[in-house]
């Protein structure tokens, strides 16, 4: 089996995002973080925020958190919303050409081991695969400076 990369990244997204306790984090940190290019981060965000993976909030003091508790969240529901290709081989893809599709015994064990494949990713919680922020490499909670609030800043400048 074979991910593809646009998965590959939707599932570092949701492992920096529990990674992330509780706090709101930006696309850019996820960029920061893995060394990848914005409009790709973007995307994926795009696509697990209509999935309702991740919850989005606009403006300055915005930014992304999970939607639901990481251990409400399976590996395997990820990988079935973001991932656009199950077809093994050419008959499970559909606009099949092969000639022996109609007697073919191949088609019947790769459907049980794509099943098996995704039953295995569905034992296991975004909370199972998700990194400390010390293992991510970021600072610890205690040292983590929050998003800024809005409302402070628009405060201090009307102040001034």
């Amino acid at each position: 089996m074979r991910l593809n990369d646009t998965t590959d990244v939707a599932l570092r997204v949701m492992i920096y995002a529990a990674s992330m306790g509780g706090r709101r984090f930006t696309i850019d940190q996820i960029v920061a973080a893995y060394g990848l290019p914005r409009s790709t981060v973007m995307k994926v965000v795009n696509a697990l925020t209509q999935g309702r993976f991740l919850t989005a909030q606009r403006g300055r003091s915005g930014g992304l958190n999970l939607s639901r508790a990481a251990e409400e969240t399976s590996v395997g529901a990820i990988v079935r919303h973001v991932e656009t290709d199950f077809g093994l081989v050419e008959c499970l893809r559909g606009g099949n050409g092969c000639a022996i599709t109609r007697a073919c015994r191949l088609m019947a064990p790769l459907v049980e081991a794509r099943a098996a494949f995704l039953a295995v990713l569905d034992k296991y919680s975004v909370a199972d695969i998700a990194l400390t922020p010390t293992e991510f490499g970021l600072p610890g909670p205690d040292r983590l400076k929050p998003l800024p609030d809005r409302q402070a800043q628009d405060r201090h400048a009307q102040d001034h």
